[in-house]
């Protein structure tokens, strides 16, 4: 764990000081700081009241998206489809949580999660891992869908996803996916319109799972069959993995109509850049 800097006790208590000129120098001071922040606070051993987060973030704010939309897509250089879909996830995460959290700790959550299934023994195929996550067969749910706000931003950051226990099926199904990926199990993404599912291939058959209602099992071609939509393009759906272009489209999408439910309009532009750069690249 990084020594906190010898000034940051200082500078956190002028981040409230009434004079801009001052504000401006603390955050001259702080952007640099700003990727240790979160070990260097938890070195002070001093929490951080709502007031000096709220601070704290706003006074950021503008390094962090100024270096998300330069390192944005460089999660595609990485060599493997989870590999990428999780650091684009990560830096997602790292955005929505401001100066709380660096990309890589999404990765951290992942394995604590994988290695907890792994020591509890109840995890053997992807059937097992859904209801050890998501709480079938009467199992105590890890993760649960937020019915109660569908529409939160928060329900976007996997990292808060994991640590909350709530999430939206897109995002329930990333972490089925990418805990499922430590396991040495494949475990792929469909894009079933209006609610993403996940999609396992088995001996017996292509499943699709509902991750937001227990991880419960249906077998695709029910699925396709009965969907109100049915119709030629709908078993083409079912048959396809999802691509991790097309999941990181579907969570800025999310994130699109989160922000303007918020009226955070800022953030939503920013979440359309990101978005455009995807499409045209």
């Amino acid at each position: 764990m990084p020594t906190a800097s010898p000034e940051l006790l200082h500078l956190l208590k002028l981040l409230d000081d009434d004079s801009p000129i001052v504000r401006e120098a603390v955050r001259a001071r702080l952007v640099p700081l700003r990727h240790d922040l979160p070990e260097q606070i938890l070195a002070l051993d001093v929490p951080l009241d709502a007031e000096q987060e709220r601070l704290l973030n706003e006074l950021l704010a503008p390094a962090y998206r100024e270096e998300l939309e330069v390192s944005w897509l460089s999660w595609r250089l990485l060599p493997t489809p989870s590999d990428q879909l999780e650091a684009a996830l990560g830096q997602l995460s790292a955005f929505l949580n401001g100066w709380k959290s660096l990309p890589e700790e999404l990765g951290r959550k992942l394995d604590e999660l994988a290695e907890s299934s792994v020591t509890e023994g109840l995890v053997t195929d992807a059937r097992k891992l859904a209801e050890y996550l998501f709480g079938g067969r009467g199992n105590e749910a890890k993760l649960r869908g937020n019915s109660k706000n569908y529409y939160a931003t928060s329900n976007n950051n996997l990292c808060w996803v994991i640590s909350q226990g709530l999430g939206n099926p897109l995002s329930l199904c990333s972490v089925y996916m990418l805990v499922g990926k430590r396991l040495g199990m494949n475990i792929n993404g469909c894009n079933f319109p209006g609610h993403f599912l996940a999609r396992v291939e088995q001996p017996d058959g292509i499943w699709l799972v509902d991750c937001f209602n227990r991880g419960r099992f249906m077998v695709a071609e029910d699925v396709a069959k009965h969907h109100p939509a049915a119709n030629p393009s709908m078993e083409e759906i079912i048959h396809q993995q999802a691509t991790v272009e097309t999941i990181i489209a579907r969570v800025l999408r999310n994130l699109d109509e989160s922000f303007d439910r918020e009226g955070n309009q800022p953030q939503r532009q920013i979440v359309r850049r990101l978005l455009i750069k995807l499409m045209e690249a």
